[in-house]
């Protein structure tokens, strides 16, 4: 008999195929190897809306005046922990818990209608803030809550749209905090290092 040949082992009544077994056992493994990569990827994060996407988020708010002010240099990012502060007024925008992928949730103010500086960068004596920058308060405690992957990618899609808007480069856009060391604002739970990467390099 050839060394190739098939092999049958006898145990008992019944006859193994030696060389038939260990083919169904590597085709098994194959398989269940297969169907775990396939379940890692259908685990692993929702898509999140592409740039264009996040592009047309606020497009129709800054769409609510005729025209835009060149007096603009930056962007400052503020929270204030309910709609009942009097901070979203003394911002341009204001962006609410509940916006989403579409846009709601985000809306300008009065200030920002009629191209007027704002009251919430009260930092400096020798530095008038207010009067060339864009406020943008997140309603939320930020201190104790996390926030919500809608409310960042409206607050994405509005920055990027106002510097497109306004030709402001990534390192005019700033957290209140990183302006007035007293301050915790927008929290410490922000998520900096995913909202600085998003920002434009327009210059």
């Amino acid at each position: 008999m050839s060394n190739t040949a098939t092999i049958l082992i006898e145990s008992g009544n019944e006859m193994f195929d030696a060389t038939r077994t260990t083919r169904v056992l590597g085709a098994l493994l194959v398989s269940m190897t297969l169907g775990a990569l396939l379940l890692m990827l259908m685990e692993s994060d929702p898509p999140r809306p592409s740039q264009s996407d996040r592009a047309s988020i606020a497009g129709s708010v800054l769409g609510q005046h005729a025209s835009v002010s060149r007096k603009w240099r930056r962007v400052i990012i503020h929270s204030a922990a309910d709609s009942n502060s009097n901070l979203p007024a003394r911002c341009h925008f204001v962006i609410e818990p509940k916006a989403d992928s579409q846009g709601l949730g985000v809306r300008s103010t009065e200030l920002w209608k009629r191209q007027k500086p704002g009251y919430h960068a009260l930092v400096a004596a020798d530095r008038d803030y207010n009067a060339d920058s864009i406020g943008i308060c997140l309603v939320g405690d930020f201190s104790k809550n996390q926030l919500s992957q809608g409310q960042f990618d409206a607050l994405v899609a509005l920055v990027r749209d106002l510097q497109r808007s306004c030709t402001i480069d990534g390192d005019s856009v700033y957290l209140y905090s990183q302006l007035d060391a007293q301050s915790g604002s927008p929290g410490r739970n922000f998520p900096v290092a995913d909202f600085d990467a998003s920002l434009l390099q327009v210059n």
